[in-house]
């Protein structure tokens, strides 16, 4: 995410809603990445602020990683107009104290719309990290089959990588709660022992004039949660 430049802006939000919060939820990582900046805002190492000509607000979010209990938030990132790109990873444990981190699955639903790229997986044996950080999301879901006793199959992260490209810019809202989004492209995580589930949804608006061809009109985009390991490498975890 690497001016003084008078543009209109493009805000980023992140919101999840109080009540959308499931008990024992937890969040094990989290990143932020604006133009390829994963440094500001990463894993609770960084508290967010400038980059470059980009802002990353922190304030809403609760960046405590397990085993505390996680109330899902808000991430808002302000970036200028033109050619940006935007990225959030996450790794939610739903149902932790009983499941632990290898018992979810993944499920997307409906298409992505133009610009927009997404990528679910397992964080301890995948390369979802680096194609997060390097804005390559490969929008494949490889987490995607709950079996095994009892029905486990993953620890589960996702990625979204939006591009834009914007004369006016927009705002993009991202929210992950517990409440099923009704119609739209959406990502689903779900805890195969208690069937428990978190979505995340993303709207797109323009601020003034017309979204250029291959831009993302206002839509609805969710996604689920999973797992990071660190700013440059994917930490290992191991079932309790």
């Amino acid at each position: 995410m690497k001016g003084l430049l008078v543009l209109l802006a493009v805000a980023v939000a992140i919101t999840a809603m109080p009540q959308g919060a499931k008990a024992g939820t937890v969040l094990a990582d989290w990143c932020v990445n604006v133009n390829g900046d994963i440094n500001t805002a990463c894993n609770g190492a960084s508290s967010g602020g400038a980059s470059g000509s980009s802002t990353i607000d922190l304030s809403g979010f609760d960046t405590t990683l397990s085993p505390a209990v996680n109330a899902l938030g808000t991430i808002s990132v302000t970036i200028a107009s033109g050619a940006q790109n935007i990225a959030v990873y996450m790794d939610y444990d739903l149902n932790f104290a009983a499941s632990g981190s290898f018992s979810d699955y993944g499920t997307v639903q409906g298409g992505a719309p133009a610009g927009v790229t997404y990528e679910m997986d397992d964080p301890n044996s995948s390369n979802i990290f680096s194609d997060f950080s390097s804005s390559l999301l490969i929008s494949q879901n490889n987490v995607g089959t709950p079996g095994g006793p009892p029905n486990e199959c993953c620890d589960v992260s996702w990625a979204l990588n939006l591009s834009t490209n914007l004369s006016t810019g927009a705002t993009v809202a991202f929210t992950v709660n517990a409440t099923k989004p009704t119609s739209g492209f959406y990502l689903q995580q779900t805890n195969s022992v208690d069937g428990d589930s978190i979505y995340l949804s993303e709207t797109v608006t323009p601020i003034g004039g017309t979204n250029p061809p291959g831009v993302p009109e206002p839509a609805t985009l969710a996604l689920l949660a999973g797992g990071l390991v660190g700013v440059l490498a994917l930490r290992k975890r191991t079932a309790a």
